[in-house]
């Protein structure tokens, strides 16, 4: 009989316990210091984006910012269609949204969070709430040090996502860990003339990226205004794109918008009819065709334009400024907003770790998975996906 610790009571160690515990002859301890599995029950806005409806492992894989290439095999072995299978025969129906997103049934994150603590429990997975304080490497296994005692296990693994100690104790295990930043963050810009319409969001705009005079992207999505700043998908992609880019006040990340997602030419000539046709109409409910009514009125104060001045009236700069702004709105992004971000870049090298079974390939018996390597997906049931994945993997070698 093998006894195995996972510390970390997450998605990744919650997967990966329960497959380890299909082997009898296993004797499964989960080790966390607070409430198993509370991290999901935020997750897709408490409705659980459980995973996205892309079943080539490959293209799946390109949604990841780092860790595309190591995800091949993994994916491969238990893909998007594996885990709506898995949800099913526990219990969770799934659809699928049309922007592919895969949730339950119920909308309910509750319901994903009972559904694999009923499988926890039918598998008599031991559940110790105590925090990981230090790990020893024995011939033996490993000697486990906690807040409330001492443990002795034939394998470990660590599955503390991206924000917990398991960094920490990789690292005193021997492994290098990439450094953690930030990502799928919101924004605070230079720009504050937009604080009044904090919360006004626009649908699949998209977006050029520059850093030191640099084209580094061109990303589209959902867009949302904030207090001080730009946040909502599009926004958290472009985050998680440019984690490792040091921007500042000094030396901001310029993000040019297309907020009607047409070339500036053509829009002048579109929107140069459009003054014609409604010549009679204020200039604020022209511009408001094309945007939002209160953004709009922010875009005329911007550029010093009265809001009612009518439509055909407005001079030729008026209209220069107003194409400037609704095909290339630019915001200049001095930081990531701390402490808001969804996943952490970053985590124990993946060079370092065997993707074939998530065992470490420097310490015996040692495995990860989860938000702890250095995986992140963008948003849309990405990083879930990388959990279930890497902890069926994981559960998978420690049943054999």
């Amino acid at each position: 009989m093998s006894n195995i610790g996972i510390i970390g009571g997450g998605p990744a160690g919650i997967m990966c316990a329960i497959f380890a515990a299909k082997n009898p002859n296993n004797k499964v301890f989960i080790l966390d210091k607070s409430i198993i599995l509370n991290t999901i029950l935020p997750t897709g806005g408490g409705r659980c984006n459980l995973a996205y409806c892309e079943y080539n492992f490959k293209e799946l894989a390109k949604f990841y910012p780092r860790g595309e290439k190591f995800l091949y095999s993994i994916l491969s072995k238990f893909s998007t269609a594996d885990t709506i299978e898995f949800f099913n025969n526990i219990g969770v129906e799934t659809y699928v949204q049309e922007d592919l997103r895969i949730f339950p049934v119920s909308d309910s994150s509750k319901e994903v969070k009972n559904a694999l603590l009923k499988q926890i429990d039918r598998k008599n997975i031991k559940k110790l709430f105590e925090n990981v304080l230090k790990i020893k490497k024995t011939p033996q296994g490993f000697d486990v040090t906690t807040d409330k005692g001492f443990h002795h296990f034939d394998k470990l693994v660590i599955a503390t996502g991206g924000k917990g100690n398991g960094h920490s104790l990789a690292k005193s295990l021997g492994h290098n860990v990439t450094e953690l930043r930030p990502a799928l963050s919101s924004l605070i810009t230079k720009e504050k003339d937009f604080a009044s319409v904090s919360g006004i969001s626009l649908k699949n705009i998209e977006a050029q990226v520059f850093f030191n005079n640099k084209k580094v992207k061109t990303l589209s999505g959902d867009f949302l205004f904030t207090h001080n700043g730009i946040s909502g998908p599009l926004v958290y992609k472009i985050s998680s794109y440019c984690a490792y880019l040091n921007f500042d006040d000094k030396n901001p990340l310029k993000i040019v918008l297309n907020l009607v997602n047409k070339d500036s030419q053509d829009f002048d000539k579109e929107l140069s009819e459009s003054l014609k046709t409604s010549a009679q109409k204020d200039i604020l409910n022209t511009v408001s065709n094309y945007i939002p009514k209160n953004l709009a009125a922010v875009v005329l104060k911007k550029e010093n334009i009265s809001h009612d001045i009518k439509s055909g009236q407005l001079s030729k700069q008026f209209r220069e400024k107003i194409v400037k702004n609704l095909t290339s709105l630019t915001f200049n992004a001095l930081k990531v907003t701390r402490g808001e971000e969804i996943v952490t870049a970053g985590g124990v090298d993946l060079k370092e770790i065997d993707s074939k079974t998530m065992g470490s390939k420097i310490v015996s018996d040692l495995y990860f998975c989860g938000e702890i390597l250095d995986i992140d997906g963008l948003t849309g049931g990405f990083n879930l996906q990388n959990c279930w994945s890497t902890g069926y993997i994981s559960g998978k070698a420690l049943y054999l």
